[in-house]
């Protein structure tokens, strides 16, 4: 035990505390002082206005301090969450700032000497973010800072231990607090520690949108800030999946402060239903799993969640963690690496007044929108960054800052490179900017003294800085000159501010090598010798390089091919960012071997000026790395290749063009369905992917809504209207959908019912819309007996109309040799969308194909004798017998569920890109060359997945949770039954045996006498549905297609997450591999198990409706993106078809 002492704490003593021992904090100052029935006489007439409470009956407040440190509580926060001039002017007590943060320190302090006791008790002064948010505009950083400096010069002043900046909602306002508490600091001549602990609405961000990424990214370089924590608006178990990132990615110590759970509107008062049990529950996971320093409460929390928190954790210690420290910029919203894969990471070029005339012409027009356009314009161009400057002979640099950059900091989702070198404006655009940003740039031009002075800055707003291989003789020309000098810049931004290599950029600098200087040729060979000197020396380092340096005197088409060309060399030379327009860069593999020849040549100075290359871009038509000039085509010839590129611009002006010659309907029949034809004719040869053909899909769709108003409405023939379907009890619906698309937009009507239909209301569709074909899809097992069920029924109403069916558990054999026979009407099997195509097509030209031969149906397989089937029985206990000769079972952790909230980072690690990108996208190689199959992998899968994965962190769009658990369980013949602690029997699970040998049943998997069965169960949750329905609706069909595939497959990464943290569990000190995953996971519907209605009994038991599962009338799970099983724990355990 520590000894009492009333001294402030030191930084270095609380550091100290945080290494030995779990800090428990106190709970919710307000929902405790509501429970004590004050009066407007308390307040002193300031009702609502709790820091009166200081003034006016600071016995409310000591109760409230000594309930928590009665139940254990070793920090508690004062009465000061409003304490600032801001909050008070709105009771009217701006002028009594100094009196009420002194009294309420006063008070704390009180209360702790009348507990006594041994152990160092602590006093946080509590530092709330007031009403007014610097991002929105609502107030300035420096009014917002003077605010926070009074509040924190009297909480000082008065002895407070801890400065607990807490329910931040934006980040600008932290770092407003930040700089006020520096300011703080240096007028007391003390330092005290300082606590952020941040605020993240239900939806995962801050209430301005920062996601915790941005977060950690941002304040990182704040090397005072001791701890990171997030505090209220939600329950612990949302919080599970920030937490662990701040695990992962936040240096040192980690607090969380939860509500007791999400409020409840009851009798018109928030209600916490969250017991102290459960609550400390998760406050034990965080310390055990994550490492968490310090636990406490917020809304909702009472003395009682503090005491079993005290009980739960006070003789714990944080597990170890291991952080991953990166380089990384950030938005207002969210990070980006500096190290992109691939390299490199990409600052936009263009909204720089001396380098882009738009953007000039736009600053001197003082058109701020337009500017903020262009940067919204380099985002959507594939920029990782967006490099500033406004900078121009005749403006205030400064005012054009403070005017611009507020806009940028909230309109563009990109983190910003401030492109300046006057002190004065960089100091103004980081005030006004919520993310971490890039200072660009500072130099050793004058000896170090404007670099002294930029660095004060960046350390101040933790800003990462470019560095430029500049000295007093000038810009070095040599790779060993330019290696020096970064060196030398090195060794004053580290050594003299405390720089991280991480947060250095080195620009090498290049010159253009065709302007006919001689002493300039070997220019690019040299800055990329010192590129990757440096990245060899320096290693934890960036480089960067302005590329379009290189070729400037070139004409336009040379220069893109050579800064395309330079750009991939410097990469492999290990360059990491860039500035340049992405939009400019050519692709490697879509440029001649000559074409690179002659570029390289200039590049390494091996021959010429330049002039070749200019002489050869003059003189080619090359279309290797060209598009067709569809300005140059006749306008039916542009709207077919439009759609065969899958490009939406411009498609109105180019509709009215060709209405002044056509029909509508000839432009649909003529041009649109031809070009969709050549489109799906190259998606069955191979030769483009799912996504390419959804994307002309919308621009056809598109097409025709334009030249809809100006048809004639007809009736089209029944074969080409179509009744679509997912039948009876399947709540899938993406290739439906995908039928939906290809067939609406190739000329055919579809009538698209959803989800779950029986065939009563197919029969009644196809009557009312006189609709001659009905497609029926269908995911599950179970959907292929329905289908059958359904063509019987059509017999029996002699309804026949000619059917198409598709699925995933559906094969061609199924339909050619079990339904086409029993079915009297036609009856086809579509393997996919496209096929689809081809059967409409084959139906409205009346040549269907022949029925099948009798002799090519297969007879049905007769049926195993009573006798058969009981010696196959009799097997189950050699099976046992043979399977537990080298197998104890294991004891479970724990028996009943847990809960787990799962960061989708965790799941994108176990993401199979071949996976994801052949089987659920459609991105197969088909007739491409493997370079040119991995240029559309790099060109555009990568990107659509990382655009997913920064929209996820962005909204929080997959809420993957899951919740599993142990439970005791016994074997007996085919079933196996569920027991409590009791040994009450509380479930059961009967399985089908083989009828052929080796016989075998799941049950044969465990023991007779007692085993342990994991159920789990899994989702992505309701909001990526609701965005793909979202997508789907305004006609994305391409996004909808890729959203829905990764969604999918990151339900089965969730499961496979559970397994691996079952492993973990069960075996803490081996190493995790994918052959060690403990026995076999299986789930309802599939062929050892497939009675998909015993999910019923496995929601009931692990009560999945805690996560937002639920199960329709026909046993499907709600929501669609979802999984759930069983794991069985011997190793013998394997997959099989009974």
């Amino acid at each position: 035990m520590m000894e009492k002492s009333m001294q402030p704490i030191s930084v270095e003593e609380f550091r100290k505390l945080l290494e030995e021992k779990v800090l428990i904090y106190d709970g919710a100052m307000g929902t405790n002082l509501q429970t004590q029935g004050l009066t407007s006489e308390d307040f002193g007439g300031h009702d609502g206005c709790s820091e009166a409470l200081n003034l006016y009956c600071p016995e409310a407040v000591i109760k409230v301090h000594s309930g928590f440190l009665a139940v254990g509580c070793q920090v508690i926060e004062t009465n000061t969450f409003g304490g600032t001039r801001i909050t008070l002017r709105e009771y009217g007590l701006e002028k009594r700032v100094e009196e009420i943060n002194r009294r309420a320190v006063e008070m704390a302090k009180e209360a702790i000497t009348r507990f006594g006791g041994d152990s160092r008790l602590l006093v946080a002064g509590s530092i709330g973010p007031g009403s007014l948010l610097p991002s929105l505009g609502n107030i300035s950083f420096d009014d917002m800072a003077a605010a926070y400096e009074e509040q924190m010069r009297a909480l000082l002043a008065a002895g407070v231990d801890i400065f607990q900046i807490e329910t931040c909602q934006d980040l600008l306002q932290i770092k407003s607090a930040l700089y006020a508490a520096e300011n703080a600091f240096a007028s007391a001549v003390r330092r005290c520690p300082v606590v952020v602990s941040v605020t993240l609405e239900a939806n995962g961000s801050m209430l301005v949108g920062s996601d915790i990424s941005a977060i950690t990214t941002v304040f990182e370089p704040y090397d005072f800030i001791d701890m990171l924590s997030i505090n209220c608006a939600t329950g612990p178990l949302e919080m599970v999946r920030h937490v662990a990132h701040l695990a992962e990615h936040w240096p040192r110590a980690v607090g969380v402060m939860p509500n007791a759970g999400l409020p409840e509107n009851v009798d018109g008062k928030p209600f916490y239903r969250m017991t102290p049990a459960e609550f400390a529950g998760f406050h034990e996971r965080f310390v055990k799993e994550y490492g968490v320093n310090m636990v406490g409460g917020c809304c909702g929390t009472r003395p009682e969640h503090l005491a079993e928190v005290v009980k739960q954790v006070k003789d714990l210690r944080p597990v170890p963690r291991k952080v991953a420290r990166k380089g990384r910029a950030a938005s207002l919203f969210s990070a980006v690496s500096l190290r992109q894969q691939p390299a490199p990471a990409m600052i936009g070029e263009r909204t720089n007044a001396n380098g882009a005339r738009q953007f000039k012409d736009l600053l001197l027009a003082n058109d701020y929108d337009g500017m903020v356009a262009m940067g919204r314009e380099q985002a959507k161009g594939g920029a990782h960054m967006i490099d500033l400057c406004v900078a121009y002979v005749g403006r205030d640099e400064v005012a054009d800052m403070l005017r611009l950059v507020p806009k940028f900091a909230t309109q563009v989702n990109l983190p910003l490179v401030v492109d300046s070198t006057s002190p004065e404006a960089i100091e103004v655009a980081l005030k006004n900017h919520g993310g971490r940003c890039v200072i660009n740039s500072v130099n050793l031009e004058d000896g170090g003294k404007r670099l002294r002075r930029i660095a004060a800055l960046a350390r101040r707003f933790g800003a990462a800085l470019i560095c430029l291989t500049i000295d007093e003789e000038g810009m070095a020309k040599t790779a060993e000159k330019k290696l020096a000098i970064a060196h030398r810049l090195r060794g004053i931004l580290v050594d003299e501010f405390g720089f991280c290599d991480r947060d250095l950029i080195f620009d090498a600098l290049t010159f253009t090598v065709a302007s006919g200087d001689s002493q300039l040729r070997s220019a690019a060979a040299e800055t990329l010798q010192a590129v990757e000197l440096i990245g060899r020396e320096l290693p934890e380092a960036n480089t960067i390089l302005g590329v379009s340096n290189v070729s400037f005197g070139l004409q336009q088409a040379s220069r893109e091919l050579l800064n395309s060309v330079f750009l991939a060399e410097a990469v492999n030379k290990g360059l990491t960012c860039a500035i340049v327009n992405p939009a400019r860069i050519i692709p490697m593999f879509s440029i001649s071997e000559n074409e690179k020849r002659l570029a390289l040549e200039l590049i390494y100075n091996v021959k010429g000026d330049g002039s070749e290359l200019t002489a050869y871009m003059d003189a080619t038509t090359s279309t290797s790395h060209q598009r067709i000039d569809l300005d140059k085509l006749p306008p039916d010839q542009r709207l077919f290749e439009k759609v065969v590129e899958g490009d939406s611009a411009s498609l109105d002006k180019l509709l009215e063009e060709l209405r002044g010659e056509h029909q509508p309907v000839a432009i649909i029949n003529q041009i649109l369905l031809p070009a969709m034809k050549k489109v799906g004719d190259y998606f069955a040869s191979g030769r483009l992917q799912l996504p390419f053909v959804l994307q002309s899909a919308e621009v056809v769709k598109k097409s025709v809504d334009l030249l809809r108003p100006f048809m004639d409405k007809t009736e089209p023939d029944p074969d080409k209207k179509m009744i679509l379907a997912t039948v009876s009890g399947d709540v899938h619906d993406i290739g439906k959908n995908l039928v939906n698309i290809m067939l609406s937009n190739n000329g055919y009507s579809v009538v698209d019912l959803g989800i779950k239909i029986d065939i009563d209301a197919m029969i009644r569709a196809a009557h009312e819309h006189k609709a001659g074909v009905i497609g029926m899809s269908g995911l599950l097992v179970r959907s292929t007996q329905i289908m059958k069920e359904n063509l019987e029924e059509l017999n029996r109403r002699d309804f026949l109309p000619a059917v198409i069916l598709g699925g995933a558990a559906l094969t061609p054999e199924y339909v050619n040799n079990e339904l086409k026979p029993m079915y009297r009407g036609k009856v086809f099997y579509a393997r996919d969308a496209i096929d689809s195509i081809r059967i409409m097509q084959e139906l409205t030209e009346k040549v269907a194909k022949s029925p099948t031969s009798p002799q090519s149906v297969k007879k049905p397989a007769p049926e195993k004798t009573v006798l058969e089937l009981n010696r196959a029985a009799s097997r189950s206990e050699a099976n046992r017998h043979q399977f537990f000769a080298d197998f104890t079972p294991i004891k479970a952790p724990f028996v009943g569920s847990h809960l787990l909230e799962i960061e989708s980072s965790e799941l994108f690690k176990l993401l199979s890109h071949k996976v994801l990108f052949e089987a659920r996208w459609g991105y197969k190689r088909g007739e491409l060359s493997e370079s040119q199959y991995g240029e559309v992998l790099e060109k555009q899968a990568m990107p659509a997945l990382k655009k997913f994965i920064d929209l996820d962190e962005k909204e929080n769009l997959f809420e993957n949770r899951a919740v599993y658990g142990y439970y005791r369980c016994r074997a007996h013949g085919d079933t196996i039954g569920i027991y409590d602690e009791t040994d009450l029997k509380i479930g059961e699970f009967s399985f089908p045996r083989q009828n052929r040998a080796p016989h075998l049943c799941i049950s044969d998997f465990v023991d007779e006498c007692e085993d342990t069965i994991v159920l789990w169960a899994v989702t992505v949750g309701n909001r990526v549905i609701a965005a793909e329905k979202e997508l789907f609706g305004s006609d994305r069909y391409c996004d909808y297609h890729l959203l829905h595939g990764l969604a999918a497959e990151l339900a089965d990464c969730a499961a496979v997450y559970v397994h691996r943290h079952i492993h973990r569990e069960l075996n803490q000190d081996k190493p995790l591999t994918a052959e060690q995953l403990p026995g076999c996971r299986y789930s309802f519907g599939y062929p050892a198990c497939p009675d998909l209605s015993a999910q019923r009994e496995l929601f009931r038991l692990l009560q999945a409706g805690r996560i937002g599962l639920s199960l329709t009338t026909s046993d499907q799970m709600v929501p669609e993106l979802s999984v759930s099983g069983f794991v069985i724990l011997n190793h013998h355990a394997r997959y099989f078809v009974p």
